[in-house]
Order: C-alpha cells, then sequence, then structure tokens
C-alpha cells in the first residue's frame, strides 16, 4: 500500500511538470532557430489557399493574364488542377480567398461586383485595391466544391466590400470582414460580420447577422474561429494607425472579451490557432530590414517581407519559425524584394501549411511547407513520458 501512496506521488509531480511546459517557451532576442524543414512548390502561379483535409484538396486564386484572379483546385500532389471560376456563373472579374466549408462540399469566397461603379484610385492601384488581398466591391459568395453551382451572400454598396470569408469548425456560421466607410487613399474603415450558416432546400442562406467592432478599431481582417469555435482571431489596425501598426487579437464569442496578443510597430497578419488550439501561427515582419511604406502605392510598390512566427494561445512566448528573409539558413532565398509569407491553411496534424508565399515584388507562389516543431512543443515528449509511467502502473 505505501509503495503505491508512493509511485501515485510521482506521477502527479510529474504531471504537474508536462501542464507547466505546455507552452512555448519565451525566445531570447537574438535567439532564432528554423523550424522548417522542408518547401515544395505546388504551383507556380498561385495565392491565397485553402484546405480541404477531407478530400485532402486545396482552392486556390491565381492571377490570370487579364490582371484577374480566378479560383482553381488541385489535389496535394498537383493532380486534377482546374479552374472553377473561369466559365462559369459568377462575375468574371476578381474571384479569389477561397475557404472550404468543413463538410467538403462548398467553397466560399470573393467576388468583385461588376454592377458597382469603376473603382478609381491615387496612383492607378483601381485592380489592386479590388482584388482579393484588399476586397473593396466584392461581394460574398459560395459555390459547390466542383464549381456547377453559385450563390451570392451579401450584396455590398458602391466602395465597400468583404474580406476573407471563414467557417466556423462545425460549419453553422460564416466569419467575414466588410468595409462600412470607404477611402480611397487609406484603409477606410471596416467591421467584422457574422453569421448563421444555413441550407434550406439545396441553398445556402446567411441569418442573423451581426456587426462586431471589438474595442472600435479601424481595421478588421478576420482569419477564423479557435478549434472549438468559441473564438474568433483577427488583425487589426488602431484608428488613425496604418498597416505597419496592425496586430492579432482574439474575442471570445460568449463573453466579448477581446485579446490584444501583439503590440509593436510591425506587418502582424493572417494569425491561425494550432489544431489543439494550445498555440497561434502568424506572418510577422518582426526584425527583417525593410521600407516600411505608410501609402497605398508605397505597399504596393514595396509588399511587406514576411517570416511566420509562433506563439502561445494567450500572447506569450513569442518566436519565429522561419527564415525565408534570413541568410545562413536552409530555406532562405536570396531574392530582390524578399520574401512575403501570406494567407495559408494549416494541417491537420498542425505541423504542415499549404500558402501564398511573394518571391520577390510580384511573383506569387502557393506552396506546402513541412516544420519540426520538437523545439517548440517539448510537452509532447513529456505527455508520452507520463502516459508511459501510467500505464506500467
Amino acid at each position: 500500500m505505501k509503495r503505491t501512496v508512493i509511485l501515485l506521488h510521482v506521477i502527479l509531480v510529474l504531471v504537474a511538470s508536462c501542464v507547466g511546459v505546455d507552452r512555448v517557451p519565451d525566445a531570447k532576442p537574438d535567439e532564432f532557430k528554423s523550424a522548417v524543414t522542408a518547401v515544395t512548390v505546388l504551383q507556380d502561379l498561385g495565392g491565397r489557399t485553402g484546405w480541404s483535409h477531407t478530400h485532402n484538396v486545396i482552392a486556390f486564386d491565381r492571377k490570370g493574364d487579364d490582371g484577374y484572379f480566378d479560383i482553381w483546385v488541385t489535389h496535394i500532389d498537383g493532380a486534377g488542377l482546374h479552374c472553377l471560376t473561369c466559365d462559369a456563373g459568377v462575375p468574371h472579374l476578381h474571384n479569389g480567398n477561397p475557404a472550404w466549408h468543413p463538410s467538403g462540399t462548398y467553397i466560399v469566397f470573393q467576388s468583385q461586383d461588376p454592377h458597382l461603379e469603376e473603382l478609381s484610385a491615387v496612383g492607378g492601384l483601381e485592380k489592386y485595391i479590388a482584388s482579393p488581398g484588399v476586397g473593396i466591391n466584392n461581394n460574398i459568395w459560395i459555390m459547390t466544391s466542383d464549381g456547377t453551382k453559385f450563390w451570392q451572400l451579401t450584396h455590398v454598396k458602391d466602395r465597400h466590400g468583404g474580406l476573407h470569408p471563414h467557417f466556423s469548425p462545425d460549419g453553422t456560421m460564416l466569419l467575414w470582414s466588410e468595409i462600412i466607410s470607404p477611402r480611397m487613399d487609406r484603409i477606410g474603415h471596416w467591421a467584422i460580420k457574422l453569421a448563421d450558416f444555413t441550407i434550406e432546400d439545396s441553398t445556402p442562406y446567411l441569418n442573423n447577422i451581426q456587426t462586431l467592432q471589438p474595442d472600435n478599431l479601424q481595421l478588421y481582417e478576420v482569419h477564423g474561429f479557435s478549434p472549438d469555435g468559441q473564438r474568433i482571431i483577427f488583425s487589426g489596425v488602431e484608428e488613425g494607425k496604418y498597416y505597419y501598426d496592425m496586430e492579432i487579437y482574439i474575442m471570445d464569442l460568449t463573453t466579448g472579451e477581446t485579446v490584444k496578443l501583439t503590440d509593436n510597430t510591425e506587418w502582424d497578419e493572417h494569425a491561425h490557432f494550432t489544431p489543439d488550439g494550445h498555440h497561434i501561427v502568424w506572418v510577422s515582419s518582426q526584425g527583417i530590414p525593410q521600407l516600411k511604406g505608410d501609402s497605398l502605392e508605397d505597399i504596393a510598390a514595396n509588399p511587406p517581407k514576411l517570416e511566420y512566427w509562433i506563439m502561445n494561445a494567450d500572447g506569450s512566448g513569442k518566436r519565429r519559425l522561419s527564415g525565408f528573409n534570413h541568410p545562413g539558413v536552409p530555406e532562405y532565398i536570396d531574392t530582390e524584394g524578399g520574401i512575403g509569407l501570406g494567407d495559408f491553411d494549416m494541417g491537420p496534424d498542425g505541423t504542415t501549411i499549404v500558402a501564398k508565399m511573394r518571391r520577390g515584388q510580384k511573383e506569387e507562389l502557393t506552396v506546402f511547407i513541412e516544420f519540426n516543431l520538437e523545439e517548440n512543443f517539448k510537452y509532447h515528449c513529456c505527455f508520452i513520458l507520463c502516459s508511459t509511467l501510467f500505464i506500467r502502473i
């Protein structure tokens, strides 16, 4: 009996140590060890992407010879490549930012509305501000995964627009950003939209559309939900600031509590929870020398150089994962204009992603990146040890 008590005491101590390291450790300012183990180019011409784990198929947008984006799909191995919006019942301007319904049955996306007035912008950036990355004059649409049926879900006013739609993990809610007060020479004012998503008589509908403006920010760009569907994660810019002051936030949908996870003068964007919900991966310009433009013309001419970072879900323990702009690591790419890492979707095991990569100033690729996160997720080893001891008892 005494032996049993002693062994149980040892197990409790070890379990406590497991819980204590279930976090990414803090990195020193000059500490960087790349976690990238492999990079595979899936499409030489590619862009913003979504990954259906149900079918192991990716959807991505690609700019055509006409200067407009369309949505394509392909298997991870490159098989079955075809365009869903090139010759379909959808406006033939910009179509992009695809995201899958968890069932794999539908793809939600943005589409530029041809019935709204032609855009005029400083610097001849009309196509740029209507592109899927900015979203002016874009509506939210949805289509079947084979591209045979299309439905328009929103109807924005002139110079308004929708951006970055995402489904909740159970597929019952749709989240997107929407510009509510446009300004063509700056970023305007935005809000978060959240709606119930339903299918009635084989037709998709949005109901109970909410408008959210947590912390009264000027810009909101949503990136999705936590794995349990209880929180949303987004980038935001405070009133009067610009893109290099974009920070990562999470909001609890039950309590409305909003937490600011980053706080710097860097470009922080495209944040996603890992599948276990313990950590967040995002892209950031931190530590990369570059021109930080403060106008649309500057941003278009000098797009940001960005790397992948990881942090605990509470914002602590931030550290860089990739070094595409960092000489001396295997994935470094020496190119004028540097590397920009954009929208991505994470694999089911949390160690792989499909992503948009910008090489130089204009060349866009769809890539598959693999990570070794052992140094950042040491708690896995601890859990294995604890489980083994428990089994032996």
